[in-house]
């Protein structure tokens, strides 16, 4: 694991899809917000470690 943020986002998306199917329909907004924050988190945090493109890829 090496960034926290991007595993926190990993989880908050998968948990958000997870629980779709078994919440109430007047309850389907978590699902929705969860996977939204949690992409939104793994989206902006995808890119943590502040290398360029050419620089990762020499690693």
């Amino acid at each position: 694991m090496k960034s926290w943020k991007t595993t926190l986002g990993g989880i908050l998306v998968a948990a958000g899809q997870l629980l779709a199917p078994s919440l109430p329909p007047n309850y389907t907004w978590v699902s929705a917000t969860l996977t939204g924050l949690g992409g939104l988190i793994l989206g902006v945090s995808a890119r943590d470690n502040k290398v360029s493109t050419a620089e990762a890829r020499s690693k």
